[in-house]
């Protein structure tokens, strides 16, 4: 096997874009009024019930009331989308919660400048045009309301409150506003800490991230105190705390004999994080490999595990899936070292007087403090659902850690029960299950794992050994776990991105109920401190994430300096697809089912050997830049003579795309850019170039009449792009891209430039500042079937070709 290559950067930086605005649209004739006189009396009308409803209001706990609406959007429309359009109505968006509803608040309590805009509109179209002004973003507009109590409590906390007295406590965990500049979010937070404490309620802890834009509090108080809290304006949402999870663990009769001596991680192994319920180091599938079992927090003692969620997370982390190291007793070495930060208790919670983004923040930053690239996150808020398309807090805290220390987040999508998404579980329900998980609004993604930074892992079923008579999987090998939570991720991203093994549930002929069978589940190290085996086996979203971090850690190991971005592009890059569970599914459409398959199992499995090793019949180059905003960085990719070779035999293309782009939790664009590619062929990188700033050119003269934008990758012409899978459409929504092609038959070489593959690769700005350059990482593989000439020397011999040619020509510059 062979080292894969650095793939060298001979594009050109050149701005090709002044941003794309998603224009605004109505439904039909692009008009969702037809009376723009009679739908501005009805936003008045909304308006003027606001303004009325917050005169009449008094301070709550002390704290003055503010003008926040909620702007609800025709269902059938995508609403206006562009935050400088309501910055330029005078209003501010703190919250996109779904394409049907905004919410925003003013700083000016007269709204005088959107009031003045809602006028012009009401007035129609000026002489000699067929629109009004701001007819795109009014039409889109259904109906203004204040932001209410309802808004709020959270589905749990409202349970509750139902069923407890006045005299009762509760403790809470309370979201608040942040406005974006960090002074004003400090003063926010301080007034609901005083008012909180002036009546006796006892604040725990309290949180702000300015670069995640978050801000939260961990309280206990009277369910009085709790109530009146729903209706102060700074607050954004009140729930309760997390429930606890429950693991079925099955001991198993391996024997400690059977583990004993076992390899050990080489000293300079890279140290992968763990922050879970900490570790039993002297268990004999750990002993020799853990760095360090610890805690930050002033919450808990120690690092030692006291439930075993984090001891078992650890064996796969060291020893991979380990059924058939035990059956035949010989394992492999580990490939990493193990720094384990406790942050969970013996009930596998966060502590009580801790909010997890505080405890979590500080682990993070004990790591990084040690060199730790790569962290494994098993953990999952089992009632933090995400809604709609709103970022949920620990996943944006965690994207603005993994900028800030450049770091792998490793988390799995959470576990979900399947009766809640099916009901009755009848014979059909391990065949169909796939189809009613993508049915159900309770099977999405839990916090963090829609985080956009993160690497987010689902659960699949493995390859199943013999089991009970009358007792059948549920699934086959490689679909979804029927526990695991499917995507999508923020504003649409592909989540998970890749799958490993989480084993599944059983299903007895005579009975509709789940049934946990051994044969079905994955054997890990048990690290409960009253548990008499030394292996058990589970289940769980979590036992997929350690596969992999394994990969990540394999990959730090092959390339030390490696950023964060390349680490996950080198990795994505080796994914492979398994069997559709809806291939047999009936009306739908070859499109349709890539797109559910990619919200339940990402872009496939990883391979830790390809994620480090190209081979005879595959080669990965790869690079790390920087690119400005709104520019576009293109690269030549030899061909390999292989792919010429006439016959029908498959040879194909895989490119990832990594960057790490900062966000806002409660923007309309969580990601401040968004980074998209091309593999484009026929055409040079100079022609690339002139053909995006002729397009660029005319673009602006139609600018200055038509609002035309300025041309995207999108522009340049079908024939010279290959048209990998997922579409570029589908994969930019996220920071982690994969995109594949295979040829079925040789290729032609049509003119002088068919020889070579041209990848481009665009920053479009979304609300970062203009003066950034982001980093980012590509890896592409390019690879051939069995009977086809190998590409590995013929690639390389073409790199230093081109590198020789490049060379020559920067010395005829000078």
């Amino acid at each position: 096997m062979f080292e894969s290559a650095a793939l060298p950067h001979i594009g050109i930086d050149r701005t090709a874009v002044e941003g794309a605005r998603r224009k605004v649209q109505g439904r039909g004739s692009g008009r969702q009024f037809g009376d723009r006189k009679k739908h501005g009396e009805d936003i008045h009308d909304d308006l003027d019930y606001a303004f009325d409803e917050l005169e009449q209001r008094i301070p709550v706990l002390g704290i003055d009331p503010k003008l926040i609406l909620v702007v609800e959007i025709g269902a059938d429309t995508v609403g206006p989308s562009d935050e400088a359009d309501w910055s330029r109505s005078g209003l501010r968006v703190v919250e996109a919660r779904e394409a049907s509803r905004v919410i925003a608040f003013s700083d000016d309590p007269q709204m005088a400048e959107f009031l003045r805009r809602l006028d012009v509109y009401s007035e129609g179209p000026k002489k000699g045009n067929k629109t009004a002004t701001y007819e795109a973003f009014f039409d889109n507009i259904a109906s203004v309301r204040p932001y209410g109590r309802s808004d709020r409590v959270g589905v749990s906390l409202s349970a509750q409150l139902e069923q407890m007295n006045v005299p009762e406590k509760l403790t809470i965990d309370i979201e608040i506003w942040h406005p974006g500049d960090q002074k004003k979010a400090d003063s926010w937070l301080k007034a609901i800490n005083d008012a909180l404490v002036n009546v006796g309620a006892e604040v725990h802890d309290s949180f702000t991230s300015p670069s995640a834009g978050v801000s939260l509090m961990r309280v206990t108080a009277l369910v009085d105190i709790i109530s009146q809290l729903l209706d102060v304006d700074l607050v954004a949402k009140v729930e309760t705390l997390a429930s606890e999870t429950t693991d079925h663990l099955s001991p198993s009769d391996v024997s400690i004999e059977q583990v004993t001596d076992l390899p050990i991680a080489p000293a300079d192994a890279p140290v992968v994080g763990l922050i879970d319920s900490g570790v039993q180091a002297e268990h004999p599938l750990l002993r020799g490999c853990i760095v360090d079992a610890t805690t930050v927090s002033g919450s808990l003692s120690d690092g030692a595990d006291r439930h075993g969620h984090g001891t078992s997370v650890a064996s796969i982390l060291l020893r991979g899936s380990i059924e058939a190291q035990i059956a035949s007793g010989e394992w492999d070495t580990p490939p990493c070292r193990i720094l384990s930060v406790r942050v969970l208790d013996g009930e596998n919670r966060i502590p009580h007087s801790r909010l997890p983004q505080s405890e979590i923040t500080d682990a993070v930053a004990y790591l990084s403090s040690r060199g730790v690239k790569v962290i494994n996150l098993s953990l999952g808020d089992e009632d933090g659902l995400m809604v709609s398309n709103r970022a949920p807090t620990l996943a944006a805290v965690l994207d603005s850690l993994a900028r800030k220390f450049g770091v792998v987040f490793v988390v799995p999508t959470g576990n979900v029960i399947p009766a809640e998404y099916s009901g009755l579980m009848d014979e059909s329900f391990r065949r169909a299950y796939p189809s009613r998980m993508l049915e159900s609004p309770v099977s999405g993604l839990i916090d963090p794992a829609p985080s956009a930074l993160s690497l987010t892992v689902g659960g699949t079923v493995p390859a199943l050994r013999s089991a009970n008579l009358g007792t059948v999987p549920i699934g086959k090998p490689d679909w979804p776990s029927p526990f695991s939570r499917l995507g999508p991720g923020i504003n649409g991203a592909i989540k998970p991105e890749v799958n490993a093994p989480a084993g599944t549930l059983g299903q007895a002929i005579d009975s509709n109920g789940p049934q946990y069978e051994d044969a079905f589940m994955v054997a890990v190290a048990d690290g409960r401190l009253d548990g008499a085996a030394v292996v058990s086996y589970n289940v769980g979203t979590s036992l997929a994430a350690p596969h992999v971090s394994r990969a990540c850690a394999i990959v730090q190991d092959a390339y030390p300096e490696a950023s964060a971005n390349l680490i996950r592009a080198l990795v994505l890059q080796s994914v492979t697809s398994g069997t559709s569970p809806l291939a047999g599914a009936p009306n739908l459409s070859d499109a349709a089912r890539e797109s559910e398959t990619l919200r339940l199992t990402g872009y496939g499995r990883v391979s830790e050997e390809r994620s480090v090793l190209s081979g005879d019949m595959d080669t990965v180059l790869f690079a790390e830049e920087q690119i400005a905003l709104d520019s576009v960085h293109l690269y030549t990719i030899p061909i390999p003579d292989s792919f010429f070779v006439p016959g029908r035999l498959e040879r194909g293309v895989t490119i990832s795309l990594c960057y790490d782009p900062p966000v806002r939790a409660r923007r309309m664009d969580y990601l401040g850019s968004r980074m998209q590619f091309e593999l484009l062929r026929g055409v040079t990188p100079e022609a690339t170039i002139d053909l995006l700033l002729a397009e660029e050119k005319e673009a602006r003269k139609a600018r200055k009449k038509l609002g035309k934008r300025l041309p995207t990758l999108s522009d340049l012409p079908a024939r010279q792009r290959i048209p990998m899978r997922p579409s570029r459409t589908a994969r930019s929504a996220g920071a982690n891209q994969v995109g594949k092609f295979a040829w079925r038959s040789g290729l032609n070489r049509f003119n002088e430039n068919s020889s070579e593959f041209v990848l481009a690769v665009q920053n479009l700005n979304r609300w970062d500042s203009p003066t950034k350059k982001q980093p980012y990482a590509v890896a592409i593989r390019l690879w051939v079937g069995e009977g086809l000439p190998p590409v590995y020397a013929d690639l390389r011999t073409k790199i230093r070709t081109m590198k020789a040619q490049a060379a020559v020509r920067a010395q005829a510059r000078v």
